[in-house]
């Protein structure tokens, strides 16, 4: 396949992975999504009192060419280590979750994403609508963009979450039965920027004994992301999944508000509010991940990659769309 034109869906770490291996091995590669920057879940929102990562918080390296690659990007300056005081609150104590190495994006979590695409032909705001059969090719159907229409691909990579892979992937019955079994939780996010100091003294936190908190960073805190203003004290707040999925059309303000409030009640202190905003992930956490780290129809030319194949980990996206790339370049 060394002359083939692969389409990809999808500008995440699975996507870009794969994509980055296909170039690698010569193949024709477009990358297309809906969004206006690379990422997906690795996102970061700018605001005017800083950036927040409201999706991924940080990533682990555990596998040996995982950790070769984080390294390669430690020396490029795209992630460093974040040496956080990290902690667990239970019903009985605070316990510190010391020995894990943790990663972030400098100077966001999204900037792994931006160095991934750097050398592709991403098409951002490019959503695929659906992809058809063309003889032995593809033909992807892309809004607002129908000139792309016209374009055959030798195979096609969707690497969007599964729930959103389902309809691309329904010219192959056995990838379409694998992915409609993933199902995910939903997860509320708060982006909180308080107003003074707050004096807590930790980084991050799970909250396993809270019905409504499950995590709390302060972003802040991470390599990189000095803002220069007056007072630069910024949080994220998650929500734990029953919470999100119980109240999961309640508007983003309010379910900021929520978080915020809990938050608050957490620390057993008033947090001065400079700037609160909600965000919504409809697909946060794959439930009941694939043990297989990719799917690939070979007659139909067809694979789906993503956390959902190996692990909800930013490793197990990579890593999952880097072996789906090597099996379609052979």
């Amino acid at each position: 396949m060394s002359a083939a034109r692969i389409a990809v869906v999808g500008a995440g770490v699975a996507g870009l992975a794969c994509a980055q291996t296909l170039r690698r091995r010569g193949l024709d590669v477009v990358v297309f999504d809906k969004s206006n920057a690379p990422g997906g879940r690795l996102a970061t929102r700018q605001t005017d009192h800083g950036s927040f990562d409201h999706g991924a918080q940080y990533f682990t390296a555990q596998d040996p060419e995982f950790q070769e690659e984080a390294q390669h990007w430690r020396e490029r300056g795209v992630v460093e280590r974040w040496d956080a005081r990290v902690v667990a609150f239970t019903a009985a104590n605070v316990e510190d979750k010391a020995g894990i190495e943790r990663y972030v994006g400098v100077p966001g979590m999204r900037s792994l994403c931006d160095h991934l695409a750097a050398d592709l032909d991403v098409r951002l705001e490019s959503m695929v609508n659906r992809v058809e059969r063309d003889g032995a090719g593809w033909r992807v159907h892309v809004s607002p963009n129908p000139a792309t229409d016209q374009v055959r691909f030798d195979g096609v990579v969707v690497t969007a979450p599964s729930a959103q892979a389902l309809d691309l992937v329904r010219a192959s019955p056995t990838l379409s039965a694998e992915v409609a079994a993933v199902q995910w939780d939903p997860c509320w996010a708060a982006m909180l920027a308080l107003a003074r100091p707050s004096q807590i003294d930790f980084d991050a936190a799970f909250f396993n004994d809270d019905p409504i908190l499950g995590w709390a960073a302060r972003d802040s805190a991470k390599p990189g992301r000095a803002t220069g203003l007056p007072v630069d004290v910024r949080w994220v707040l998650h929500a734990k999944p029953r919470w999100s999925r119980q109240f999961f059309e309640m508007d983003a303000d309010t379910a900021a508000q929520w978080l915020a409030r809990a938050f608050a009640a957490r620390m057993r202190r008033p947090l001065l509010r400079a700037h609160l905003i909600g965000h919504r992930w409809r697909y946060a956490t794959p439930i009941n991940p694939l043990t297989r780290r990719f799917l690939w129809d070979g007659e139909q030319r067809l694979g789906a990659a993503g956390d959902w194949c190996h692990g909800p980990r930013v490793e197990a996206a990579f890593l999952s769309g880097r072996a789906l790339g090597a099996a379609i370049a052979g």
